[in-house]
């Protein structure tokens, strides 16, 4: 895929996890990592790794291919942030600081741009050590993911800001409605292919949360 930016993560918050997790997996997306505390100290575990009794869930991420889905234990569902891989990364910084948004943490592991909606957008330059641990675009991507977001913000449209800042996305359709969610995203690739073509999984995140 040789677009300038790609949307390869999707982060939610959730009261029920483990919902979350079988969902997924149902649907082709396998869980991945969970990533907790012991005793205050930060543990990673491997999905066939048992969950010690002290272990506290801070995420965990279900992938494959170049589609990650994160979720996080919440009080109520919650969509918190997307991800962007992209070749112009330091053009959309640069954006979003003239245009007044915050760029946190620009020159670390996990840049993130704060948008005016209440959801953030994490940025990655092109082989990044988060890009180069995705595995193939050609195996799994998202291939729609919808946005909501309210519309009703002077002249321009959200949907115009987001362009202005942060260029097409390949994908991503930005709909006009009062919350910030992601009703649905479908993906695609070889991983859902039945020998013969292509097929495409669309999620239904009602039935995520």
């Amino acid at each position: 895929m040789h677009t300038p930016t790609r949307l390869f993560h999707l982060h939610f918050n959730t009261p029920d996890v483990g919902r979350a997790e079988r969902r997924l997996s149902e649907v082709g997306l396998p869980l991945n990592h969970r990533f907790g505390h012991i005793d205050g100290e930060s543990h990673a575990l491997d999905a066939d790794e048992p969950i010690p009794e002290d272990f506290r869930l801070r995420l965990q991420d279900a992938e494959r291919g170049y589609a990650n889905v994160t979720v996080a234990p919440g009080q109520k569902p919650h969509f918190d942030h997307l991800g962007l891989c992209t070749c112009e990364f330091d053009a959309i910084c640069d954006r979003a600081e003239n245009t007044g948004w915050s760029v946190r943490d620009r020159d670390g592991r996990r840049t993130f741009v704060m948008t005016p909606w209440g959801f953030r957008v994490e940025l990655h330059p092109d082989g990044s050590a988060v890009e180069e641990s995705l595995g193939s675009w050609d195996d799994a991507h998202f291939e729609a993911v919808e946005l909501t977001i309210s519309e009703s913000d002077g002249d321009e449209t959200a949907s115009e800001k987001f362009r202005l800042i942060f260029g097409g996305v390949p994908g991503l359709e930005i709909r006009d409605r009062e919350d910030v969610w992601i009703p649905r995203f479908r993906l695609a690739g070889d991983a859902f292919s039945d020998g013969s073509q292509t097929e495409t999984v669309e999620i239904d995140t009602k039935n995520l949360f």
